[in-house]
């Protein structure tokens, strides 16, 4: 086949030079993008390092200036976090270390602490805190301890014990323990210092005479054993000026025990707000409140109401029956009579909680209804016939009351709503301003 011509050049040499001027002009393009990258990388490395060192340099700005903080303020901020945490902050400046034994708020956990030896571990890393020479001389403001791993034997008592015997050394203010039903020594308890106490599943050998808190107010038990009630009773009796107590699944180990001949309910003059949970007599020891939230779980409603006190200055009270709990009007009735002052009263019923027995309403009316009642909450009303009785009955003998609130349950049912309805907004009432409210849920 023969070649073509281009003028005087031939076909062969014309694609020989095209391959020669696109070979230099990619070459050229080549060096070009390369040399644009490269420059374009350079850039934003420098960029990068600019960056980076002002990030540094602010980081570094950022440390002198909180490690300029004065050190009360760096402790109050460093207290807020757990003491681990703190401990592992020391990393970021030597000036932390001798802080972390300066604080006045420590918080141990063992949640990280998954086997015995890593639990050594933390038992070895409290003790650090607890008896170095740096922190034994300070003032300590809280402890809390939540230890739930560990051998639950002896060696561990006298560890914790160890530690809480450290800290009242101290004159520890407010103590948190939260330790899986170890037994505490109650020389613990013995503190001029103390004035908040949270106890949680904790086993109390408790000798009266070692139990002595006349500085505490907030008293916290949940999950707590004592051997009877008149350990947990004088364990009460030594916080003259309690007040605030929480009490929620009190086990009482021999709770069939008489008490002590002669023994009376307690007297607590700054006692102003009790929340009780009890399976037994929620008002054992208990006289001089002024707001009182109780639930039950008795089986009984004697059991319930078999010794009521005398509430003086009790203005509020919230009762909630629980599942297997039963109780009749007349067992509440009983507790308002004690409650001359009472103003605000509020009930809460669990399913199926009400007497099947037919309750009559009484002649007398207690001094607190007709005197001072202002407000009444019934929770999940079942529409029973006793406890329509009961609600007429306050509507029709509490002179002062401003508001009547009910709050149906959609279950158990024994009339039918639009006649209950119907029958409430056509009782009459006594007090001419009280306004009765239905809510369904």
């Amino acid at each position: 086949m023969g070649c073509a011509h281009f003028g005087c050049f031939s076909a062969s040499a014309v694609a020989a030079a095209a391959r020669y001027y696109v070979g230099r002009t990619v070459g050229v393009l080549h060096g070009a993008v390369t040399f644009w990258w490269c420059g374009f990388v350079r850039y934003w490395a420098a960029l990068y390092c600019l960056y980076a060192g002002a990030l540094y340099d602010h980081e570094n700005n950022l440390m002198d200036r909180i490690n300029n903080l004065p050190v009360e303020l760096l402790c109050h901020i460093l207290s807020f976090l757990p003491t681990k945490l703190v401990f592992t902050a020391t990393a970021f400046s030597k000036k932390w270390t001798p802080l972390c034994y300066s604080l006045s708020a420590l918080d141990f956990h063992d949640e990280t602490f998954k086997d015995l030896k890593t639990f050594d571990g933390f038992c070895r890393f409290v003790d650090n805190f607890m008896f170095s020479p740096l922190s034994t001389n300070q003032p300590l403001k809280s402890f809390r301890l939540n230890c739930l791993s560990g051998r639950n034997d002896k060696r561990d008592c006298d560890i914790f014990n160890a530690w809480l015997e450290a800290a009242k050394q101290r004159h520890v203010e407010e103590l948190h323990l939260n330790l899986y039903f170890q037994t505490l020594n109650p020389i613990i308890f013995i503190s001029q210092t103390l004035v908040h106490l949270k106890l949680e599943f904790i086993q109390l050998a408790i000798d009266t005479s070692c139990v002595d808190l006349p500085s505490l107010k907030t008293l916290h038990l949940k999950s707590v054993h004592f051997t009877n009630r008149n350990d947990y009773i004088n364990f009460l009796s030594a916080c003259p000026i309690l007040e605030d107590l929480h009490a929620k699944s009190i086990y009482i180990q021999n709770a069939n025990i008489a008490q002590e001949e002669g023994f009376k309910s307690l007297t607590f003059p700054r006692l102003v707000r009790v929340n009780i949970n009890s399976t037994g007599d929620p008002f054992y020891g208990i006289d001089n409140v002024d707001l009182l939230f109780t639930v039950s779980g008795s089986i009984a409603q004697d059991t319930i109401f078999k010794v009521i006190p005398l509430f003086p200055n009790l203005v509020h009270i919230e009762l909630v029956f629980c599942r297997r709990s039963l109780h009749c009007w007349d067992g509440v009735l009983q507790l308002l009579r004690h409650c001359p002052k009472l103003q605000i009263l509020s009930i809460g019923k669990w399913m199926n909680t009400s007497s099947t027995k037919e309750w009559k309403c009484p002649i007398s009316v207690p001094k607190c209804i007709s005197s001072h009642l202002r407000s009444c909450i019934v929770l999940n009303f079942q529409g029973s016939t006793n406890d329509l009785k009961f609600v007429k009955y306050i509507l029709q003998n509490a002179t002062l009351l401003r508001d009547m609130k009910i709050r149906f349950a959609t279950y158990g049912m024994l009339l039918k709503n639009s006649l209950i309805i119907e029958e409430l907004s056509s009782c009459p009432t006594v007090s001419p301003s009280c306004k009765i409210s239905i809510e369904f849920i």
